[in-house]
């Protein structure tokens, strides 16, 4: 399987492309381009082979399958090297995209089924996250894997639990921080429901016109009828305010609680 254009633009928003190796914090390895960890999946540093000097390759093998403080520790050998953008571009798409598609079907059975929106989203999010399905960071993924067994009835939920996972980090959802990608990722998922003709009633970011006008002014904000992020944090916090699941997602129960 294939993602589409949408999905490989959330993607490269989300994770960047820093011109030198970089370690991102928590559990992370050293990163190359697009989010390429090598510490996490040490066998990826070959994937660089043909772009970068034997004298980095050397350095960056110090840095390889080291995550968390031991990655930050050991990024200082290596911070200085220079990490092409064609290098970069080419490594995500001929490596790092196939390998994060082909885990996220082997993780995620029934996966394949998905619109290819809902694909896409799923896909971000295992980029970022992984499969691992056990613990308490992980009910949402868990779920998740439970909903695609479920079949095409349970799709709907995802959507929830994606957006959901904003518990895990504290603080208000940003354009470019992870609260912020998991709700990009739930809105994606939805748009793709919502061509198969579930959530038709919803509306999502990206819409636009006289339906998202009404949904601002109910919202209080400024109503220049184009659902940008600020109208999604804005029915983001409606939505957990009323106890309504937090999705940044106007679907049918939250239209009805704003009477729009």
């Amino acid at each position: 399987m294939q993602v589409n254009e949408v999905t490989i633009n959330l993607l490269k928003s989300f994770e960047g492309c820093p011109p030198r190796p970089e370690w991102p914090g928590g559990a992370s390895g050293v990163t190359l381009g697009y989010g390429c960890d090598i510490g996490a999946d040490p066998a990826s540093l070959s994937a660089w082979t043909a772009y970068l000097s034997s004298n980095d390759l050397a350095r960056l093998e110090q840095t390889k399958g080291k995550t968390g403080a031991a990655a930050q520790a050991a990024l200082a050998s290596a911070a200085d090297i220079v990490i092409p953008a064609d290098a970069a571009e080419a490594v995500f798409k001929n490596y790092t995209l196939p390998r994060e598609i082909n885990t996220t079907l082997e993780g995620f059975p029934g996966s394949d089924l998905l619109p290819a929106d809902s694909f896409g989203a799923l896909v971000s999010l295992v980029y970022n996250r992984g499969t691992e399905l056990t613990g308490p960071r992980r009910v949402e993924m868990q779920a998740i894997h439970n909903n695609l067994a479920a079949g095409r009835a349970a799709w709907i939920d995802i959507v929830n639990q994606i957006a959901a996972m904003t518990r895990l980090w504290p603080g208000t959802p940003t354009a470019s921080n992870l609260p912020g990608r998991r709700l990009a990722e739930a809105a994606l998922f939805a748009i793709g429901l919502r061509g198969e003709g579930l959530m038709s009633d919803a509306l999502i970011k990206g819409d636009s016109g006289a339906a998202v006008e009404k949904l601002q002014t109910a919202l209080h904000i400024n109503a220049d009828g184009a659902f940008g992020f600020q109208t999604l944090l804005a029915l983001w916090h409606y939505q957990g305010g009323s106890g309504l699941p937090a999705t940044g997602i106007a679907d049918t129960a939250t239209r009805a609680a704003l009477v729009v």
